[in-house]
């Protein structure tokens, strides 16, 4: 008799794709090519490009373990994380078994988050946006400091949103504004 967790991946076998799915693979490949597109590197870019990072048509967690299955994202999110490991110069990383519970926990809790967005999470982290590691790179700061970036993420996009509704609604008004002239022009 399978597991539960064996039972979900028989599922997922069996399961068609969906659109959603379709879309994901159509644009990004497979998940070896997706891992290669949006790998560590590319946080910088995520950093420098903030706007782009939380707007961009870019798939979330849960579209990637729909597309692909959540072994491969889980492999995904625990590169993410063995980067930070190398880049932080404390005595004591992450073991893997740390790693693998703390991917998990990202897929359970932010599977909302886009994948630039975890990208822009781990530069900002090491950045050193949400504290110090002091001797041991520490799942518990990394999920105390993911609650802040979930606050960061939620008060960016609202300003983004609030600053692209003041430039449409400027630029109605410029419209009215410019009809309304030729009228008086005739």
């Amino acid at each position: 008799m399978p597991t539960p967790r064996e039972y979900r991946g028989l599922l997922n076998k069996q399961r068609k794709p969906s659109e959603a799915d379709l879309a994901v693979t159509s644009r990004y490949g497979d998940a070896k090519k997706f891992a290669e597109r949006f790998n560590p590197d590319i946080q910088k870019y995520c950093a420098e490009n903030i706007e782009k990072t939380f707007t961009a048509d870019t798939p979330t967690i849960n579209a990637l373990r729909s597309a692909y299955n959540d072994k491969q994202v889980k492999v995904w999110i625990i590169i993410q994380i063995e980067n930070l490991n190398q880049f932080a110069g404390t005595q004591n990383k992450m073991e893997p078994p740390q790693m693998s519970m703390l991917a998990d926990i990202i897929m359970a809790e932010y599977g909302y988050l886009k994948a630039p967005e975890l990208l822009l999470f781990f530069h900002r982290f090491k950045a050193g946006k949400y504290g110090q590691l002091y001797g041991s790179v520490d799942p518990f700061r990394v999920t105390a400091a993911l609650v802040e970036f979930a606050r960061y993420r939620r008060e960016t996009i609202f300003e983004i949103e609030k600053t692209a509704e003041k430039a449409e609604r400027d630029e109605r008004i410029r419209e009215f504004e410019m009809k309304h002239d030729k009228k008086q022009i005739k």
